[in-house]
C-alpha cells in the first residue's frame, strides 16, 4: 500500500511540473513570436475580455447569493420548524410506554420502538437510535443521549458549510474582479496619448464595484450564519430539555 501511495503522489508531481514547463514553455514562445513582454500580453488580453470576466463574476455573485438564501430559507422552514423537531404527543406516548410497570423491560422497549417508526422529527430520530443502542441500558444514558443527539445535529450542521463556503468566495471573487479592472484600467490609460483625473477616478470607480459587492455578500453570509447557529444551538439545547423531561433517566 505505502508503495503506491509514493507512486501516486510521484506521478502526480510529475503531472504538475510537467504541465508547469509546458505552459511557461508555451507562454515564452508566444512572446518570442509576438516580439512582446509575457505582462503587457497578459494586460493586453484582460483589457480584451474584462467585461465578460467581471459579467462572469456579478453572475457568480448572484449565484452565492441565492445558494446562501437558500439554505438559510431551508434551515428555517425544514430543519428547525418545530413540527420537524418534536411531536411532543408522540414522545409522551413513548415515555409513557417506557414507564409502564405491568410489562417486561425489553417488551417495553421493542413497544416503544415500535411506536417511534412513524415518528420522523429530529427528536423521534434520536430516541429510535437511542433505544436501538440500548441508551437506557448504559450507566449514565444521559451521556449515551448527549453523544447520540451531537452526532445527529451534526448532520443538521452540514449545510452550514455553504455560509463559509460564500462567505470566503464572494471576497475573493470581489478582489478578483478589482485586480482584473485595474490592469485594464491603467493598461488602457497608458496607450492613450491624453488621461484626465476623471478618466482616472472612473476607471479606479468600476473596478472597485466587485470588491465592495463581494464584501457585502460576505457580510450577509456570515450574519445568516451566526442567526442559524443561534437556532441551532437553541434546538439543541431544547431536545436535551425535552430528554429529561419525558425520559427522566
Amino acid at each position: 500500500m505505502r508503495r503506491t501511495s509514493f507512486a501516486q503522489t510521484g506521478t502526480a508531481r510529475t503531472v504538475f511540473l510537467l504541465a508547469v514547463a509546458l505552459s511557461a514553455t508555451a507562454l515564452l514562445g508566444l512572446s518570442f513570436v509576438r516580439g512582446q513582454s509575457m505582462i503587457d500580453m497578459m494586460a493586453r488580453a484582460i483589457t480584451e475580455f474584462v467585461i465578460p470576466l467581471n459579467a462572469m463574476i456579478m453572475f457568480g455573485f448572484a449565484v452565492i447569493i441565492s445558494l446562501a438564501v437558500g439554505v438559510f430559507v431551508h434551515y428555517y422552514m425544514f430543519e428547525l420548524r418545530d413540527q420537524y423537531l418534536i411531536d411532543t404527543e408522540s414522545a409522551k406516548r413513548v415515555a409513557a410506554q417506557l414507564r409502564a410497570t405491568d410489562q417486561p423491560f425489553e417488551k417495553r422497549l421493542q413497544s416503544a420502538y415500535r411506536m417511534l417508526e412513524t415518528d420522523e422529527t429530529l427528536f423521534g430520530q434520536i430516541l429510535r437510535r437511542f433505544l436501538k443502542e440500548k441508551g437506557l441500558q448504559q450507566p449514565t444514558p444521559s451521556k449515551a443521549w448527549q453523544e447520540i443527539q451531537d452526532e445527529e445535529f451534526e448532520r443538521v450542521k452540514r449545510n452550514l458549510m455553504y455560509f463559509s463556503l460564500a462567505s470566503v468566495i464572494a471576497p475573493a471573487m470581489g478582489f478578483l474582479g478589482t485586480a482584473v479592472g485595474m490592469v485594464a484600467a491603467f493598461y488602457e490609460i497608458s496607450i492613450l496619448d491624453h488621461v484626465t483625473p476623471s478618466d482616472l477616478a472612473t476607471a479606479i470607480q468600476i473596478a472597485l464595484i466587485t470588491t465592495v459587492v463581494g464584501l457585502v455578500i460576505k457580510t450577509i453570509a456570515m450574519l445568516l450564519k451566526t442567526m442559524v447557529i443561534h437556532s441551532v444551538g437553541r434546538r439543541e439545547d431544547q431536545l436535551a430539555v425535552a430528554y429529561q423531561r419525558l425520559l427522566g433517566y
